[in-house]
């Protein structure tokens, strides 16, 4: 039996859990709320750390996880903009000013990085052989 370490994909997805974790924080800053974007994101935590555990001993269920990791992040990124659209046409016209939009627009900002780091990470090995 061959033993296995984890590859740059496994870290990829961590790195990636952990601005999801900063994502739903920064999320409090945001004007309009919606709650289950808060799931999508701590499904994304949990998976990412299930994706390290597992790395190891299933490195192709470990494979999968980027996949739905990055479902999950680009749903917490639209479904927390559907709040925000009335907003964003505020501060377009001018009726409003930047700064109520400016922690939605962080936190949509790094909702789309992770999104992009779990695409990445899907394409490489959850594991590589020593």
């Amino acid at each position: 039996m061959m033993k296995k370490d984890r590859a740059l994909g496994v870290y990829l997805v961590c790195v990636a859990a952990i601005i999801a974790l900063v994502a739903a924080i920064l999320y409090k800053n945001v004007m309009y709320r919606y709650q289950p974007v808060y799931y999508f994101l701590i499904g994304a935590i949990v998976l990412g750390v299930v994706a390290f555990l597992l790395a190891k001993a299933v490195p192709l269920l470990a494979g999968l996880i980027p996949v739905i990791n990055a479902a999950l992040m680009a749903c917490a990124a639209v479904w927390g903009a559907s709040l925000m659209v009335n907003q964003i046409g505020y501060v377009v016209a001018g009726l409003d000013g930047m700064d109520t939009i400016q922690g939605f627009i962080v936190f949509a900002v790094l909702c789309v990085v992770g999104m992009l780091l779990n695409i990445i990470a899907a394409f490489m090995p959850a594991a590589k052989a020593e």
